[in-house]
């Protein structure tokens, strides 16, 4: 049996996915290809570049759950997706 937990939902021309585990949680922004999660470094982080993996910055906000309906506010208020103007609202 599996422990984790998936959300996918549709908001305009992206895909919000969220992803939760015993050993933490993601979100992803398709066809963007953005990632925020809390691997590895065990605090959340946006990683802003898909071709570059390795650079990421760190969140202020650690709620996964709140990060989520963060994003999800945006992708529904915002007519165009601007990875500068919502790293703002994370960072």
């Amino acid at each position: 049996m599996s422990r984790k937990k998936q959300n996918k939902a549709p908001i305009g021309d992206k895909i919000l996915y969220k992803v939760k585990t015993p050993n933490g949680g993601s979100i992803i922004i398709m066809p963007d290809n953005i990632l925020i999660d809390n691997y590895h470094v065990g605090k959340a982080h946006i990683h802003p570049d898909p071709q570059n993996h390795a650079h990421r910055v760190e969140l202020s906000l650690q709620d996964c759950e709140k990060i989520y309906e963060l994003i999800k506010d945006y992708l529904n208020l915002s007519n165009e997706f601007d990875i500068e103007e919502l790293m703002e609202m994370l960072i």
